[in-house]
């Protein structure tokens, strides 16, 4: 790189702007897409597209494929579990944020997807995956001509993952059955395309990514004796779990292996026309169904026991120790959604807009069962039993619903060549939604619905209520782009969003808040690109007004209450709306200072805060305060982000890392524990041996680093940190070290 090249780098680096600037017909930096950054490098789970932060907690991701979410709700039930990116994948890029706020009602940098559509002539691949742990994917897909503008395409996946700590109760803690096929037409004008595609899909994840470590204090963990984080097993080999159905008041068990599942069915019908007076239609529709019967765990924390605790062996043998327990969730539900999106283009003269309309509906029933466990906080842990039960103090946090859910919607944007220099992009989505259905709600002051140990639909006094909301949802956005010459411009833009709780927000005993949810983006900087640097650089402020959520807030209770003994660790929930504040600055750049080698680097700096953030939890010993966040850091998210993806490319190989740096992340809300910054690292070098056959060799976390995450609920609350110096606690860690082989086959 030349010494110019350099000066120019870190000038941009350090903020300055340049006098040097680009024409309208090639300044493009902030409206382009960004690549996809590597969005499926996921440092916790394999097969999981990763969660792109804008500073404040996202709760899961929407994935757009062919024109048409893959879920209707990105947390309530997420996309991937009937997506995956693969051989039938043509391309995938990531939404812009004002594409997402106004065709997708909400903000953020979510994966796009296209599907293939046949091919001109026949072809097949295949591809295998293994790592070290036991991991094994096998992907098969071939597409064909049919004549006359015809053709299908199909495709089958099958995962089967071990996971890198070995659990007895099964063999595969992530089994995936993916088929999908589909039959294409090509317009004989070769001016349309149209596609159906049926699609199965059947997740099984039953993951355990939980571990005991000391907390030292200072930011940093240390091993718990010879446990070794994403290498032994934390959780016992009882192959069934038990649970209280709330439905018909009757307790059951169910197996891990056998009775879990998400069998997704889905039907997508895309077609996609151009007309003489440059106008462009596309349509995309799908049908999804699913019976979902899955389950979710969350450490209570680790408690040290007597034998007069009440805590035994399954023989019946008395317990002192070390007792981990967890809250346990099994959910069976059943989901129906229809979505259609229709969306106009046209380009004339001075104008590129797009014109369209959602019509999405969603049919869901929801029964969540809750309970607890314990077993020794230890490597291969045994179970216990409390008070002679495997599984204990049932339904305190039980969940209900079944209700039908309506968003219709039309939208519109503009990309306004307003002179040479100057582009205004604008954009506005006016959206109906409506929700009706029955909960489980205390309504009128009274209690008659709130959960305790053995609640059930069947118990007394307990009633089922209507709900019905009707709102009206929107989003605004307004760019402008200023061209000073031929390689660098400024941008500023504006985006506005007002949303309403969804469904899935109505299946706890309170209502949930239904009043409007608004949020705003304002970002502004510059823009600077030419042979070797794509480079942007941009000041943001985001709020978001009255997030409602239903937390988990923990305590030790002073004495034996609620079913629990003394001193454990109760979780309760409690419903509180607070907002959320982040004033960053984002630098982004490309970088190709010379043949085959290519360098992606994102810098983020920011301050998130909690705002308007109180709450008061009651323990069933009678323990209650009020607490106030406001002001505080949120949680979990860094205020420094560095992403940085070197690559080389030379003849057959290619070369290339991948590595994120995330800075100290409070642990608890009150911000009086945290933990250290960490990396996540990636790499690998393809082969291409011929146009046939490629081969690929990857890293993950190659700096071998755990990744703790400590949850600690138990000192979500604390204020005093001196009985969390060298504590025993546990919680989640990234991928341990993992090496991945990969043959690709073309035929």
């Amino acid at each position: 790189m030349t010494v110019k090249r350099i000066l120019v780098l870190l000038a941009m680096l350090m903020g300055g702007s340049m006098a040097i600037a680009q024409d309208a017909d090639t300044l493009k930096s902030g409206s382009e897409r960004r690549s996809n950054q590597n969005v499926m490098l996921n440092a916790s789970y394999a097969s999981i597209p990763r969660t792109i932060s804008l500073g404040i907690p996202e709760w899961g991701t929407y994935i757009m494929d062919d024109g048409l979410p893959a879920s209707m709700f990105k947390d309530f039930f997420p996309g991937y579990l009937s997506w995956r990116s693969g051989l039938s994948t043509e391309s995938m890029q990531l939404t812009r944020l004002d594409e997402s706020a106004i065709q997708l009602g909400t903000t953020g940098f979510f994966p796009m997807s296209v599907s293939k559509a046949g091919a001109d002539k026949a072809e097949g691949a295949a591809k295998y995956t293994a790592n070290q742990y036991g991991r094994h994917e096998i992907e098969l897909h071939t597409a064909s001509p049919l004549g006359n503008g015809w053709g299908i395409d199909l495709n089958v996946y099958q995962s089967f993952d071990r996971g890198s700590n070995h659990l007895d109760f099964t063999t595969y803690q992530e089994r995936i059955r993916f088929y999908k096929a589909g039959v294409s037409k090509k317009m004989a004008d070769g001016r349309g395309l149209l596609k159906a595609t049926y699609l199965f899909m059947n997740y099984l994840d039953l993951t355990d990514q939980y571990g005991p470590f000391i907390f030292v204090g200072d930011g940093s963990v240390k091993p718990y004796g010879d446990f070794r984080l994403g290498r032994d097993q934390y959780i016992p080999g009882t192959t069934f779990f038990e649970y209280l159905d709330i439905r018909d008041g009757k307790r059951k068990k169910g197996r891990f292996t056998e009775d879990l599942g998400i069998p997704v069915h889905v039907l997508t019908a895309c077609f996609n026309r151009s007309f003489d007076n440059g106008m462009e239609m596309d349509l995309s529709s799908r049908l999804r169904m699913s019976d979902s019967k899955q389950k979710s765990t969350y450490l209570n924390g680790i408690t040290e026991v007597g034998t007069g605790d009440g805590y035994s062996y399954l023989d019946g043998t008395p317990y002192s120790g070390n007792v981990q327990s967890r809250f346990f969730m099994y959910e069976d539900d059943h989901y129906d959604e229809w979505l259609t999106t229709v969306r106009v283009k046209r380009s004339k003269r001075k104008h590129s807009s797009i014109a369209g309309a959602n019509f999405w509906f969603n049919w869901s029933q929801a029964s969540t069962m809750t309970s607890n466990f314990a077993y020794e906080a230890r490597k291969d842990p045994e179970a216990l039993t409390y008070n002679g039960e495997l599984y204990y103090v049932h339904n305190t946090g039980a969940q209900f619903l079944d209700g039908f859910q309506s968003r219709l919607a039309l939208f519109a944007q503009d990309e306004w060549r307003v002179k040479q220099k100057v582009n205004v992009h604008y954009g506005i989505r006016a959206e109906y939604s409506g929700i009706s259905g029955k909960a489980a709600h205390n309504l009128d002051g009274k209690d008659n619905n709130s959960r305790y140990n053995g609640w059930t639909l069947e118990s007394p006094g307990v009633t089922l209520t209507p709900f019905r909301r009707n709102v009206i949802n929107g989003a605004a956005t307004l760019i402008g782009y200023y061209n000073l010459n031929s390689h660098c411009g400024a941008e500023i833009n504006a985006i506005a969003s007002l949303n309403h709780p969804n469904l899935g927000q109505y299946g706890d005993s309170s209502v949930p808040f239904e009043g409007a949810q608004p949020s705003y983006i304002l970002r502004g900087g510059i823009n600077f690109k030419n042979k070797w640097l794509d480079f942007q650089s941009l000041l943001t402020y985001l709020k978001r007004s009255n997030s409602y959520e239903m937390g988990m807030w923990t305590h030790k209770l002073s004495h034996a209450a609620g079913g629990y003994p003394a001193g454990y660790n109760e979780t309760v929930y409690v419903s509180s709306l607070y907002d959320m504040e982040v004033l960053g600055w984002t630098t982004d750049m490309i970088l190709s200072p010379f043949k085959g080698f290519t360098f992606h680097g994102l810098f983020t700096f920011r301050i998130p805060r909690y705002q308007n953030y109180s709450f008061t939890p009651v323990f069933s010993d009678g323990y209650s305060e009020e607490y106030d966040f406001s002001g505080k850091r949120i949680t979990s998210s860094s205020g420094t982000e560095i992403e940085l993806e070197p690559s080389y490319e030379t003849g057959k190989w290619r070369f290339w890392l991948s590595a994120r740096y995330y800075s100290r992340r409070y642990v608890n809300i009150t911000n009086t524990l945290y933990l250290n910054p960490r990396w996540e690292t990636f790499g690998g070098v393809d082969f291409k041996w011929n146009e046939h056959l490629s081969l690929s060799l990857n890293v993950v976390n190659f700096l071998n680093v755990t990744g703790a995450s400590a949850g600690m609920r138990e000192a979500s609350l604390a204020t005093d940190i001196t009985p969390y110096r060298n504590y025993l606690t546990s919680g989640s860690y990234i991928r341990p070290f993992t090496v991945e082989f990969s043959t690709l086959l073309k035929f």
